[in-house]
This record gives structure tokens, sequence and C-alpha cells, in this order.
């Protein structure tokens, strides 16, 4: 995943309303990542998860 070196916009900022525009653009950006299925999801968890234990 690569994100982006502008400095990012704190949308959890109460009162600073975003415009429609801004809304649509996030959730096209958002589309166009890395989606894995529930099952591939489990199994890189597990195998997170059994690392960190060691």
């Amino acid at each position: 995943m690569k994100t982006s070196i502008k400095k990012p916009k704190n949308l959890a900022t109460p009162g600073k309303p975003m415009s429609q525009d801004e809304f649509v653009s996030l959730i096209k950006e958002a589309e166009e990542g890395e989606f894995i299925s529930e099952k591939e999801f489990d199994e890189r968890f597990k195998k997170w998860r059994s690392e960190k234990k060691k």
C-alpha cells in the first residue's frame, strides 16, 4: 500500500464539513486499493498473530 507524501487531512475535526467532491474522491481512492478475501485475511491474521507470540 502506498501512502501519499502530502500532509493528511484530519477528517475527525468537528465543525469542518467536507464537500461532496472531496467525499466522492475519498471513496474512489479507497476503491482503487488492494482487496483480499475474508479467507485470505484470516490466514494472514493467524500468521501475523503466531509471529507476534514468539
